[in-house]
Protein backbone atom coordinates (compact mmCIF):
# COMPACT_ATOMS: atom_id res chain seq x y z
CA UNK A 1 0.00 0.00 0.00
CA UNK A 2 2.98 2.20 0.63
CA UNK A 3 4.57 1.57 -2.54
CA UNK A 4 1.50 2.53 -4.39
CA UNK A 5 1.07 6.15 -2.28
CA UNK A 6 5.02 6.76 -3.03
CA UNK A 7 4.78 6.00 -6.83
CA UNK A 8 1.69 8.10 -6.99
CA UNK A 9 2.98 10.71 -5.12
CA UNK A 10 5.91 10.49 -7.83
CA UNK A 11 4.42 10.30 -10.36
CA UNK A 12 2.06 13.40 -9.94
CA UNK A 13 5.64 15.62 -8.61
CA UNK A 14 6.52 14.29 -12.40
CA UNK A 15 3.49 15.18 -14.17
CA UNK A 16 4.16 18.95 -12.39
CA UNK A 17 7.78 19.21 -13.44
CA UNK A 18 6.24 18.46 -16.90
CA UNK A 19 3.74 21.12 -16.67
CA UNK A 20 6.12 23.58 -16.16
CA UNK A 21 5.77 24.74 -19.81
CA UNK A 22 8.19 25.41 -22.69
CA UNK A 23 9.16 28.05 -24.90
CA UNK A 24 7.49 28.15 -28.44
CA UNK A 25 10.74 29.92 -30.38
CA UNK A 26 10.63 30.24 -34.03
CA UNK A 27 14.05 30.08 -36.31
CA UNK A 28 14.43 32.28 -39.00
CA UNK A 29 17.23 31.83 -41.24
CA UNK A 30 18.73 33.92 -43.82
CA UNK A 31 20.15 31.57 -46.88
CA UNK A 32 21.88 34.69 -49.34
CA UNK A 33 22.22 37.34 -46.94
CA UNK A 34 19.95 39.98 -46.07
CA UNK A 35 16.38 38.27 -45.84
CA UNK A 36 17.17 36.45 -48.50
CA UNK A 37 15.80 32.91 -49.29
CA UNK A 38 14.11 32.64 -45.97
CA UNK A 39 13.22 29.25 -43.68
CA UNK A 40 11.22 29.37 -40.70
CA UNK A 41 11.60 26.40 -38.13
CA UNK A 42 9.34 26.39 -35.23
CA UNK A 43 10.77 24.38 -32.16
CA UNK A 44 9.50 23.51 -28.35
CA UNK A 45 11.84 24.41 -25.64
CA UNK A 46 11.65 23.54 -22.18
CA UNK A 47 11.73 26.37 -20.10
CA UNK A 48 14.53 26.07 -16.95
CA UNK A 49 16.48 23.51 -18.88
CA UNK A 50 19.15 23.90 -21.67
CA UNK A 51 18.01 23.10 -24.97
CA UNK A 52 20.50 22.09 -27.88
CA UNK A 53 20.91 19.37 -30.45
CA UNK A 54 18.13 20.58 -32.69
CA UNK A 55 19.11 20.89 -36.42
CA UNK A 56 17.62 23.63 -36.82
CA UNK A 57 19.93 25.74 -34.54
CA UNK A 58 22.72 24.87 -36.78
CA UNK A 59 21.37 27.82 -39.78
CA UNK A 60 20.21 30.44 -37.28
CA UNK A 61 19.36 33.93 -38.51
CA UNK A 62 16.83 35.59 -36.05
CA UNK A 63 15.28 33.82 -33.16
CA UNK A 64 11.76 34.87 -31.83
CA UNK A 65 9.93 33.91 -29.27
CA UNK A 66 6.15 33.32 -30.21
CA UNK A 67 4.62 31.13 -27.32
CA UNK A 68 4.36 29.20 -24.41
CA UNK A 69 2.87 26.20 -23.45
CA UNK A 70 1.93 24.92 -20.00
CA UNK A 71 -0.07 28.25 -19.10
CA UNK A 72 3.45 29.88 -18.51
CA UNK A 73 2.68 33.58 -19.29
CA UNK A 74 4.11 34.70 -22.53
CA UNK A 75 5.24 37.98 -21.03
CA UNK A 76 7.36 36.33 -18.41
CA UNK A 77 9.75 34.54 -20.65
CA UNK A 78 13.13 35.28 -21.30
CA UNK A 79 15.35 33.15 -23.50
CA UNK A 80 19.16 33.66 -24.27
CA UNK A 81 21.29 32.14 -27.30
CA UNK A 82 24.41 30.44 -26.87
CA UNK A 83 27.74 29.23 -28.59
CA UNK A 84 27.82 26.10 -27.07
CA UNK A 85 25.82 23.10 -25.90
CA UNK A 86 26.50 23.85 -22.24
CA UNK A 87 24.96 27.77 -22.45
CA UNK A 88 28.42 29.03 -22.75
CA UNK A 89 29.34 31.77 -24.51
CA UNK A 90 26.48 34.14 -24.97
CA UNK A 91 25.46 34.77 -28.97
CA UNK A 92 23.44 36.88 -29.63
CA UNK A 93 21.33 39.42 -26.83
CA UNK A 94 18.30 37.86 -25.08
CA UNK A 95 14.85 37.83 -26.54
CA UNK A 96 11.47 38.15 -25.70
CA UNK A 97 8.04 37.80 -27.35
CA UNK A 98 8.71 41.41 -27.61
CA UNK A 99 12.36 41.89 -28.56
CA UNK A 100 13.80 39.10 -30.92
CA UNK A 101 17.50 38.10 -31.25
CA UNK A 102 18.86 38.97 -34.47
CA UNK A 103 22.04 37.05 -34.96
CA UNK A 104 23.43 37.69 -38.68
CA UNK A 105 22.36 38.81 -41.82
CA UNK A 106 23.63 35.00 -42.72
CA UNK A 107 23.80 32.17 -40.68
CA UNK A 108 25.22 30.98 -37.20
CA UNK A 109 25.71 27.58 -35.21
CA UNK A 110 23.49 28.20 -32.03
CA UNK A 111 24.42 25.29 -29.66
CA UNK A 112 21.90 26.17 -27.25
CA UNK A 113 19.11 28.23 -25.75
CA UNK A 114 18.20 28.84 -22.46
CA UNK A 115 14.76 29.99 -21.27
CA UNK A 116 13.84 31.12 -18.14
CA UNK A 117 10.47 32.99 -16.24
CA UNK A 118 10.96 36.30 -14.30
Amino acid sequence: MQVTSLFTSVMAFAGLAAAAGNAIINIEASHGGAGNGLTNTTISAPIGEIYKGNKAMDTVSTLYLVGTTGGVALDSVTCTPYKAEDATGTHGLPFTSKVPSYLSTNTVVVGSILCTTS
